[in-house]
């Protein structure tokens, strides 16, 4: 492992002692280290003020509530068909899912990944579920996307548990040409 050393100013380095001394963080190498994996990972290196890119892709940071807005706006089949057509977009214009096929479930985790690692929440599939924690869109959403993107049906499995959904693969999903 390299080693690194850093000037910062007065008011970072408390900062760094505050998270130190409340034990969010272990040390300070520790916040700096998932500091600039997470740099990587959301591309900042390609950053410009005002303009946000992860990969290709230009991102926008929202507060979720401005976006549930537009989504009310939405009814449950307009919110449904929205999904969709994200997938179907995303299908053809990115060009890493192109090649995959993503009926497979072995090859779900990519598109899954994608999203958590995009902020649409925790992204977890177990057998023959999909697990989404403090999921960013609502539910109908989702299921449109997901039920797109790997040409299957979910069925909604209603928790008590707040901001938990799953879906339940139900079957695959008949090719249907409108």
């Amino acid at each position: 492992m390299k080693e690194v050393k850093i000037e910062i100013d007065d008011d970072l380095y408390n900062y760094l002692e505050f998270l130190e001394r409340t034990r969010y963080i272990k040390n300070k190498n520790e916040a700096l280290q998932k500091a600039l994996i997470l740099f990587k990972k959301l591309s900042m290196h390609d950053w410009l003020p005002d303009l946000y890119r992860i990969g290709e892709n230009r991102v926008i940071i929202m507060d979720r509530g401005m976006l549930l807005d537009l989504f009310e706006s939405l009814t449950e089949y307009e919110t449904y068909k929205a999904g969709s057509m994200t997938a179907l977009k995303r299908k053809v214009l990115k060009p890493e899912f192109r090649d995959i096929n993503l009926t497979n479930k072995a090859n779900w985790p990519l598109v899954l990944n994608e999203l958590q690692n995009h902020g649409w929440g925790k992204f977890e599939k177990i057998d023959n579920e999909i697990k989404i924690e403090n999921s960013a869109v609502p539910a109908l959403y989702l299921k449109g996307y997901l039920e797109t993107m790997f040409k299957v049906n979910l069925e909604e499995h209603h928790t008590k548990i707040e901001d938990l959904i799953i879906f339940r693969i139900a079957k695959p999903k008949e090719d249907v040409w409108l």
